[in-house]
């Protein structure tokens, strides 16, 4: 999974760096309450070459975190509901999978597809939405009910 927009660390060396890119990717995932530890954990690591920090606009780099299995990661990623209620430090972290090409095309696509589906739905009673992981997604229709809540079909 990839985290943006999480602050650049200020160590001198690249190993007190990632060590503390490592402890804030944890100290987020506890706040999530999913239960990750450090053995959960395989890498941890910047994507993309550093620049000054002294550079005016600079938006941190993202972070790539590599879990042992893909169950761990599906946790984190059905926990993201939790990050409304984090403290102030992890407010503006964005989550998401780290997909492939094709994988982010197949996605592109199943937007514009869930779009004009419901472009083309006159009636108002469904809203379509894409869900599952990257390589397993669909379109799935949800059911509007009148009391302004949406209720899966």
């Amino acid at each position: 999974m990839i985290l943006y927009n999480v602050p650049e660390s200020k160590g001198v060396t690249a190993e007190d760096r990632n060590r503390e890119d490592g402890l804030f990717s944890l100290q987020l995932f506890y706040k999530l309450q999913v239960g990750v530890s450090d053995e959960d954990i395989d890498r941890v690591f910047r994507l993309g070459k550093r620049t000054d920090p002294s550079t005016p606009n600079a938006s941190p780099r993202p972070l790539l975190v590599q879990f042992g299995s893909c169950g761990i990661k599906n946790l984190v990623m059905e926990s993201l509901y939790n990050l409304k209620n984090v403290e102030q430090k992890f407010t503006g972290v964005n989550i998401a999978h780290d997909m492939t090409p094709k994988e982010r095309i197949e996605c592109k696509r199943l937007l514009a597809e869930a779009k004009q589906k419901q472009a083309e739905d006159s009636s108002g009673e469904y809203i379509y939405r894409f869900c599952g992981y990257p390589g397993k997604m669909k379109i799935v229709p949800l059911k509007v009910r009148h009391d302004t809540s949406v209720k899966r079909v």
